[in-house]
């Protein structure tokens, strides 16, 4: 038996491993609007061969919500980037635990970048030329990255074969993760030091500019005190004037 047998990814999918035929990846990765008129197709064919309990398996499949099927789609259209994103978070805990931060952040990064591109695609695919809505968005960023939490998900995933909406929210498995922290060098503390007095200067800058600020309203404050108190005074001086020479 070869290594991917024994890793349980040889021959059918997990899909089959549940009991569904493998004519069930196929739907599960077309355009939502074109799910039903698929799932048909598919059953009528397996039936003309036969194969009534694989028909019946497949004309039972629940129609999964858009979101799980463009992003199936996109995983399709670019097995790269969600086979790179999965081997990516399959190694994350493990350097995680190693503390290698450099190597952390670098499979961070493929990672994201991988769902990224995957999540980019399904969203293309959803709002088909309009304009993407936030929430849509971040439904599918969500869907995939909860797709990358698990070891099961993550195989589902690369071959685009989900048929739920993954909930990140609550067990995202990678915002946990804390950044391993490397011993700080000597130079690294010199700039810390740096940035630390930086930083009470910008505040002490802050601080001083704020209390210019307040100054220059409160003298610009006086100056129209003093402009409506001469308005009146001058106007009161033309008023008197003019009772005089009228009398």
């Amino acid at each position: 038996m070869s290594a991917d047998c024994r890793e349980g990814e040889c021959g059918a999918t997990t899909l089959l491993v549940t009991g569904l035929p493998k004519e069930a990846e196929r739907l599960l990765a077309v355009a939502p609007e074109d799910f039903v008129d698929e799932r048909k197709k598919i059953v009528a064919t397996l039936r003309d061969a036969g194969r009534r309990d694989d028909a019946k398996a497949i004309a039972e499949i629940k129609k999964p919500s858009q979101i799980v099927l463009v992003v199936n789609r996109a995983a399709r259209d670019r097995p790269e980037a969600a086979k790179r994103a999965a081997k990516a978070a399959d190694r994350l805990g493990k350097t995680q635990l190693a503390g290698k931060p450099a190597e952390y952040r670098a499979l961070v990064a493929e990672m994201e970048e991988g769902s990224g591109l995957l999540s980019e695609v399904a969203v293309a695919n959803l709002s088909k030329g309009r304009k993407a809505s936030d929430t849509m968005r971040r439904r599918v960023a969500d869907h995939i990255r909860g797709a990358l939490s698990t070891k099961e998900s993550r195989r589902l995933l690369t071959r685009g074969s989900l048929t739920e909406e993954v909930e990140a929210t609550g067990f995202d498995a990678f915002a946990g993760l804390t950044v391993p922290k490397a011993h700080p060098s000597a130079k690294a503390k010199s700039r810390a030091g740096i940035d630390r007095a930086k930083r009470a200067r910008e505040r002490a800058l802050r601080t001083q500019i704020s209390e210019a600020e307040r100054a220059l309203n409160e003298a610009e404050g006086l100056v129209r005190e003093a402009k409506r108190a001469r308005d009146e005074a001058a106007g009161r001086l033309a008023e008197l004037r003019a009772q005089r020479s009228s009398g």
